[in-house]
């Protein structure tokens, strides 16, 4: 889970880490993935991928990213 940089450090981490626990309850309870299967992290503002000081920026800065382990 991603934040943008508004608001405090410490907000922005939980709220980044309510955003992918919400991420991972609807996977479970729509999807049927195992609760199990799935990690969370809370990132909160530190890694954005567009600049903060634009509506356009902060937006694509809230988001979840889902990344997929291959298994062998």
């Amino acid at each position: 889970g991603h934040t943008d940089a508004d608001g405090s450090d410490a907000h922005n981490l939980d709220l980044s880490r309510r955003r992918a626990e919400s991420v991972q309850a609807w996977l479970v309870a729509k999807e049927s993935v195992a609760a199990a299967r799935i990690a969370t992290e809370a990132k909160g503002e530190t890694e954005p991928v567009a600049p903060n000081d634009g509506r356009e920026g902060r937006a694509l800065n809230r988001r979840v990213e889902i990344l997929f382990e291959k298994r062998l």
